[in-house]
């Protein structure tokens, strides 16, 4: 796929890591991750007819997987009598030998027959038929993309010639798994090897096979792996997903929430899958079944929810029927407009001082209002092209850290700023400043969060998944209320205005107070005396 070896001289590392490491993704599963998913690989199994288990790590590092995979096979009667043929499969020609000699010793100490083959090579550019009964791996998990911090160690030809060859490794991969491509890349970067994997696992496996793969969360829920995960999750069943979240540090030096997949190949999707979710100490936290069906899923965007079980999924049925943000947009004279504004690379070379197009960015709001009031203006050269800075808006910061209170902080911004790309924007073409305060009320709202949480995998606020929430029907009667109240928690109202506004976009949303309570457990950061007023009986009959 990718020769790196003339590139790395010296094997420079960034945050602790190599490269090579980075691209060939030399991170090996710790013991828990290992031992967990064989157990539930081996019991997805239906040993039916079964005379000889063909199995394969693809991306076998030193072989732990598929040790981990004949422990627990060899404590199930009818396996651990079959033959057994295991291909091992490596672009490091130490690490694939060494992988052998582990899995050939663990067969001896098991007393298993089997037959131990070692593939030295790119399995990206291998071609496997659909043959396996198991295909258990960790794939790498990087992104193809030059980083600047670790190509400046690179002489300027090395460097031109690295990004040259990763370009090329990209369209290679683009080509051959089409479907695990960023949907809509960002800067013609879209590759993502741990995609990769996972295509190419579901590919191989026999129709009936089981696949076990561990992948970064983040794709379980973003919005580039949208055709992947339809495409996995369409041709198997989910059986299991053990979710690990980033303050559990399964892995040396990534700080990345991890998901382990267990998914039956072929034959018609199950009804439903089950979810585990550990805490930070890698204990269990919780336990969630989810419906699996193509309508189901496809109204959830195809995610897998991988943090606790969240009250949202529970109050789904409330929400059937209405838009997602995505259905309202248009063209349209009233329709709604979504996006960003100004790119602030080399912000300062495009401010000057002034307030004719007052300049806001994203740790200048806070909930419902501004911490910072714009000291700079836009030049007005740049000023052209928003049409959306002609009205009001609603804002929200693109990034919130997962362990937040909050994690939607937005307010509305006055016609005329101009908003920074550290900001989402939402604004109606016709600029209607009640209907703007009242879309505001809805995304600053506990009901809205929840919904987008249950998809968030990273910091980020993506904007394709806000635009999957769904919101009630803003008629006249619902934007004079919601707007009123907005202008309240707005102006100075303080905790009962923001009580009253939050109660009332949960009544919009048919939720009692029940139904409010069970929400409030996705967001364990609230102090007691928050939750009691915002469920108290008083609350709720004003």
């Amino acid at each position: 796929m990718l020769d790196l070896a003339s590139h790395t001289a010296g094997e420079h590392a960034y945050n602790g890591k190599t490269l090579t490491e980075r691209v060939a993704g030399r991170f090996y599963t710790p013991a828990q991750l290992a031992d967990d998913i064989a157990e539930q690989m081996v019991s997805a199994l239906k040993t039916t007819g079964l005379t000889k288990v063909v199995a394969t790590d693809p991306f076998c590092g030193d072989g732990r997987l598929v040790m981990a995979l004949l422990s627990v096979a060899a404590r199930n009667s009818k396996l651990a009598k079959l033959p057994w043929v295991i291909e091992l499969r490596d672009r490091e020609a130490a690490a694939a030998k060494t992988a052998g000699d582990h899995v050939r010793a663990a067969a001896l100490r098991l007393g298993m027959d089997v037959e131990t083959v070692v593939i030295v090579g790119d399995t990206f550019a291998s071609d496997l038929s659909p043959r396996f009964d198991f295909v258990i791996t960790n794939p790498p998990w990087e992104l193809l993309k030059p980083d600047s911090r670790e190509i400046k160690h690179l002489t300027l030809k090395d460097a031109e010639r690295y990004k040259t060859d990763l370009r090329a490794a990209s369209r290679v991969l683009d080509n051959r798994f089409p479907d695990a491509r960023a949907d809509g890349a960002w800067g013609g970067w879209g590759t993502n090897l741990a995609r990769c994997g996972w295509d190419l696992c579901m590919s191989i496996a026999r129709k009936g096979g089981v696949v076990g793969v561990i992948l970064p969360a983040t794709i379980m829920g973003d919005q580039s792996s949208v055709p992947m995960r339809r495409k996995a999750f369409s041709s198997g069943t989910l059986v299991d997903a053990a979710a690990y979240p980033s303050e559990a540090r399964l892995f040396d030096r990534v700080d990345q929430s991890v998901v382990a997949l267990t998914m039956r190949v072929g034959g018609r999707v199950s009804a439903s899958g089950r979810i585990r979710c550990f805490d930070a100490n890698r204990l269990p936290a919780g336990e969630q079944t989810i419906m699996l069906k193509a309508p189901a899923m496809e109204a959830r965007g195809w995610t897998i929810p991988t943090g606790r079980p969240a009250g949202v999924h529970e109050l789904a049925d409330l929400f059937v029927g209405m838009s997602t943000l995505q259905s309202l947009e248009g063209e349209g004279a009233t329709d709604l407009w979504l996006g960003r504004e100004l790119d602030e690379t080399r912000i300062s070379e495009k401010l000057v001082a002034g307030s004719s197009h007052p300049f806001i960015k994203g740790r200048m709001i806070a909930r419902h209002g501004i911490v910072d009031e714009p000291t700079m203006s836009v030049r007005p050269a740049l000023c052209g092209g928003f049409h959306s800075a002609a009205r009001p808006r609603a804002v929200w910061r693109d990034v919130a850290r997962a362990t937040s209170k909050r994690r939607m902080i937005g307010t509305v911004i006055p016609a005329g700023w101009v908003a920074g790309n550290s900001l989402h924007v939402a604004c109606y073409r016709d600029g209607d400043p009640d209907r703007t305060l009242a879309l505001h009320a809805l995304l600053s709202s506990f009901v809205v969060e929840a919904q987008v949480r249950e998809r968030l995998r990273t910091g980020h606020m993506s904007l394709g998944v806000v635009r999957q929430a769904r919101i009630p029907t803003l008629d006249a009667s619902l934007i004079k209320s919601l707007s009123s109240l907005a202008r309240g928690a707005m102006h100075g109202g303080g905790v009962p205005a923001e009580r009253r506004l939050e109660i009332s976009v949960a009544k919009a949303y048919g939720l009692d107070r029940d139904d409010m309570a069970r929400l409030l457990d996705d967001f364990p950061k609230l102090e007691e005396w928050e939750r009691e007023a915002l469920t108290s009986v008083a609350a709720w009959t004003e």
